[in-house]
C-alpha cells in the first residue's frame, strides 16, 4: 500500500537580504549558536550545498539578459529630464533597492520518513527516539556505543538521504517547465521567470528533508493608461508572467502562486518516488508515495513546520491525554467511593439524608414523594459536590454522551447487519445471472484488446506525452475510437500530402527556372555592389581620418585654452579615473568621446575665453575714457557748419547703430582715438600688470 504524502512549496519575498539573509541559517555551521536546537550534527554531512562564484555569477548574468534594458532605458530618460542622480546606474543598483526572493522545498514529513526508513532500510540501522508525547520516530544510528562511526549505517544514511536530495534538486531546477499545447517543440521553463541560484539541503533537522533555495524572479507588468507595461522583478508578478506564459490567460497573484504550487507540489514527489525506484530497485507498477493536500481544517499531518513546532504539537497532545487520564482516574475513584456507599447504605441511609438535605437544600424524596435511594442521594450528592470541578464533570457528560452514540451506532449496526445479509444473497443471484454473461464480453474485450495493442505497436504510435501507449480494459473503447481517428486522418493526411507533393514539384520546376535567371542577375548586381562598397569604404576611411583630424583639432583647442579640463564620469570605462586634457591620459581619454562632446566642450572654452576678453577690453576703454583732474590744454570748437552737413544714401537703422554703439571693440577703437597722453600711459600700464597677472598664474598651474 502507498504512502500518504503531502508536498509544500514555500516562497517568500520579505526583504533586501534575500538568500544572504538565511545562509549561515542552512549552513548548519556547528560553531554557530543556532536557533534551532534540533539539528542532529553527525548528519550534516549528508547535506548539500551549492553556493560557488559561478552559480552568483549565474545569477548575475541572468538578471542583466532581463533587466539591462530597462535599466538603461530608464537612465536615459531620467538623464534628459535633468535628473541625473535619479539614475540606477547599473542592473545590481537597481536590484539593491528590490526585495528579494527565497523559498523552502519540503516532501512529506517526520512519518513519512519513518515509514520510507523501515521499508528501504535494514533494522540494524536505524533506532527509535521518544518525542514529548510518547510517540516515536526513526533516527539513523551512526555511532556505536563507544561513540566511533558504524561505516555500514551511514552508507544507507548516505544512500537514503541522497534520494531526497536528487530529488529536491531536480524538481528545483531552471528547465523544468511546460511544453506548450500549440507547439509541442516549444517550451516553457520555470527557470525564466523564478531562477534558482544558491541552495542547501537540510537532512539534520529532525524533521523531513527540504531544500532552501534563493530565487531571481523576473516579470512583466500588464501596463495601463498611464504607464506602459514594464519588467519587475516582483515575486507574485513573476508568477502571474509564468501562468500567462503557459497558460495564456491572466489571473491574480494569489491564483497564480496556488497555481504554481499545485503543479510543483506533485512534480516534486513525482521526482521522489522515482528516485526510490531507481535507488531500491521498485518495480514500476507498484507505487510507494500518493500525493495528498492537507487544508487548513485537517490538522492530522501539517508539512513546513520547525521540530520546535512539531514538538509543540505533540507536547499539547501529550498534555491533553494527561488531561483526560487525570479525569477518567478521578471519575474511577469516585466510582469505588460510590461502591463503598452502596455496600455501608443500610447503617448510614439516615446521615446520608440529612447530608443530602444539607447539601443539596431539598428533601431526600423523588417527584412522586418516595425517599431517594441510597444510591440516587450519593449521586446527587458527588454531583453537587463536583458542581465547582466543570473540566470532571464535563468529561462525564462526554464518556456518557461517547456510551450513547456507541449504543446507538451498535443498534444501528446490528439492523445494517441484516439488510446486508439480504441484500448479499439477492446480489449473488444477480451476479451467477450476469457472470455467464461477463465471461462473454471479457473474452470478447480481449480480442479487441489485443487487436488494438496490435496495430498501436506495429504503427509505432505514442501518446500526447511520447510515452507508449497500453490498451487496457478501462480504454479499449477509447482507444478504437482513437485509432478510426488516426486511421481516417492517416488517409486525409496522405491525400493531401500527395497533392501538396505534386504542386511542391512543379513550383520548384519553376523555381530553378527562376533561380536560373536570378543567378545571372545577382552575378552582374553583386560585380556592381562590391565597386560600390570599396568606393563606400575608401570614403568612410576618408571620412574618419577627418573626423579624427578634426577630433585632435578640438582636444588641442581645449588643452590650449583648459589644460586642466577632464571629461565627466558617466562618460569614462568602468574603475577609470578622469585625468587632466593636458596629460597623456587626459588627452587619449577625450579622443575617446564622442564629437558632439567634443565641440561642445570647446565651444564651453572659447565663450570663457571671449568673455574674459570682453572683460579686458571693458576695463581697459574703462581706463580710456575715465576723464583726468587736470584740465585739458586744448579743447577743440564744439561749432558745425550747417553747409557741411549732407544727407546719406544708407537707410538708417536704429538697432545696428544700437548694436555698433554697445560693441566693445568699437568703444575701444573709439577710446584710443579720443584718450590723451596720461591715459594710453595709464592704460598701457594696466595691460603690463594683467599680462604679469597671467603670466603668474600660468606658472603656478604648470608647477
Amino acid at each position: 500500500m502507498s504512502i500518504k504524502c503531502t508536498v509544500t512549496t514555500d516562497l517568500q519575498a520579505k526583504d533586501k537580504n534575500g538568500y544572504s539573509g538565511i545562509q549561515k541559517h542552512v549552513e548548519h555551521d556547528k560553531k554557530i549558536n543556532h536557533t534551532n536546537q534540533d539539528i542532529v550534527f553527525s548528519e550534516t554531512q549528508f547535506n548539500q550545498y551549492d553556493k560557488s562564484p559561478k552559480t552568483r555569477a549565474a545569477i548575475d548574468q541572468w538578471n542583466n539578459e532581463h533587466f539591462k534594458d530597462y535599466v538603461e532605458e530608464h537612465d536615459k530618460h531620467q538623464r534628459e529630464k535633468g535628473h541625473a542622480e535619479r539614475q540606477y546606474g547599473s542592473v545590481k543598483n537597481y536590484l539593491k533597492r528590490k526585495k528579494k526572493a527565497t523559498a523552502v522545498l519540503t516532501i512529506g514529513n517526520m512519518e513519512v520518513q519513518s515509514k520510507l526508513m523501515q521499508q528501504f532500510c535494514p533494522k540494524t540501522s536505524y533506532q527509535e527516539e521518544k518525542l514529548p508525547d510518547g510517540t516515536t520516530h526513526l533516527v539513523f544510528k551512526l555511532k556505536d556505543q563507544n561513540g566511533q562511526p558504524i561505516p555500514d549505517n551511514i552508507a544507507v544514511a548516505k544512500q537514503f538521504y541522497d534520494c531526497f536530495n536528487r530529488a529536491l534538486i531536480k524538481a528545483t531546477n531552471n528547465n523544468v517547465g511546460w511544453k506548450l499545447n500549440n507547439n509541442h517543440q516549444q517550451w516553457i521553463h520555470v527557470g525564466d521567470y523564478l531562477h534558482r541560484g544558491r541552495y542547501a539541503t537540510n537532512n539534520d533537522e529532525m524533521g523531513i528533508s527540504h531544500i532552501h533555495y534563493e530565487l531571481a524572479t523576473f516579470g512583466m507588468t500588464r501596463g495601463g493608461k498611464k504607464r506602459a507595461a514594464h519588467v519587475t522583478n516582483s515575486l507574485n508578478q513573476a508568477l502571474v508572467s509564468l501562468h500567462h506564459a503557459v497558460t495564456g490567460k491572466y489571473c491574480s497573484g494569489r491564483d497564480a502562486t496556488k497555481w504554481f504550487r499545485t503543479n510543483m507540489d506533485q512534480f516534486a514527489l513525482k521526482c521522489l518516488e522515482d528516485e526510490l525506484h531507481k535507488t531500491y530497485k521498485v518495480p514500476q507498477n507498484k507505487k510507494i508515495l500518493d500525493f495528498e493536500r492537507k487544508t487548513k481544517e485537517d490538522k492530522t499531518i501539517q508539512t513546513g513546520l520547525s521540530m520546535e513546532q512539531l514538538k509543540a504539537q505533540h507536547q499539547e497532545l501529550a498534555d491533553h491525554q494527561k488531561a483526560v487520564q487525570s479525569l477518567q482516574d478521578q471519575a474511577d475513584n469516585l466510582t469505588n467511593q460510590k461502591n463503598d456507599v452502596q455496600s455501608q447504605v443500610a447503617t448510614v441511609t439516615q446521615n446520608l439524608k440529612g447530608i443530602y438535605e444539607a447539601t443539596t437544600g431539598h428533601q431526600a424524596v423523588d417527584k412522586d414523594g418516595n425517599d431517594l435511594s441510597p444510591l440516587e442521594m450519593a449521586n446527587d450528592i458527588t454531583r453537587a459536590a463536583r458542581s465547582s470541578q466543570r473540566d470532571k464533570q464535563q468529561a462525564e457528560k462526554d464518556a456518557d454522551a461517547a456510551q450513547e452514540k456507541q449504543t446507538a451506532a451498535e443498534n444501528q449496526q446490528k439492523q445494517l447487519e441484516q439488510q446486508l445479509t439480504q441484500q448479499q444473497q439477492q446480489l449473488q443471484t444477480l451476479q451467477n445471472q450476469i457472470s455467464d454473461a461477463e465471461e462473454q464480453i471479457k473474452q470478447r474485450k480481449l480480442q479487441r484488446i489485443k487487436a488494438a495493442q496490435k496495430e498501436i505497436d506495429q504503427n509505432d504510435l505514442l501518446d500526447n506525452n511520447d510515452q507508449p501507449i497500453t490498451v487496457t480494459e478501462a480504454n479499449v473503447t477509447q482507444m478504437e475510437q482513437e485509432l478510426d481517428s488516426w486511421r481516417q486522418e492517416e488517409r486525409d493526411n496522405w491525400e493531401t500530402d500527395k497533392q501538396d507533393y505534386q504542386d511542391e514539384l512543379d513550383n520548384l520546376n519553376q523555381e530553378i527556372i527562376t533561380a536560373r535567371t536570378t543567378k545571372t542577375e545577382l552575378s552582374t548586381t553583386n560585380q556592381q555592389l562590391t565597386t560600390q562598397n570599396q568606393q563606400l569604404q575608401n570614403e568612410n576611411t576618408t571620412v574618419q581620418n577627418q573626423i579624427n583630424d578634426y577630433k585632435n583639432q578640438l582636444v588641442d583647442t581645449i588643452a590650449e585654452n583648459a589644460p586642466e579640463h577632464k571629461v565627466g564620469s558617466s562618460l569614462l570605462n568602468p574603475n577609470e579615473t578622469a585625468q587632466p586634457v593636458i596629460s597623456d591620459i587626459g588627452r587619449k581619454q577625450h579622443l575617446r568621446q564622442t564629437l558632439k562632446y567634443l565641440m561642445d566642450t570647446a565651444i564651453k572654452v572659447l565663450q570663457k575665453i571671449k568673455i574674459e576678453a570682453i572683460n579686458l577690453i571693458n576695463e581697459t576703454t574703462k581706463v580710456l575714457i575715465t576723464t583726468p583732474n587736470t584740465k585739458p590744454d586744448h579743447l577743440h570748437s564744439a561749432y558745425i557748419d550747417p553747409n557741411t552737413i549732407q544727407a546719406s544714401i544708407h537707410p538708417f537703422s536704429h538697432l545696428k547703430e544700437e548694436q555698433l554703439e554697445n560693441n566693445p571693440v568699437l568703444k575701444l577703437k573709439k577710446a584710443i582715438l579720443i584718450a590723451n597722453t596720461e591715459q594710453l600711459q595709464r592704460t598701457n600700464q594696466q595691460l603690463k600688470n594683467n599680462i604679469n597677472k597671467q603670466l603668474s598664474q600660468d606658472n603656478d598651474l604648470q608647477r
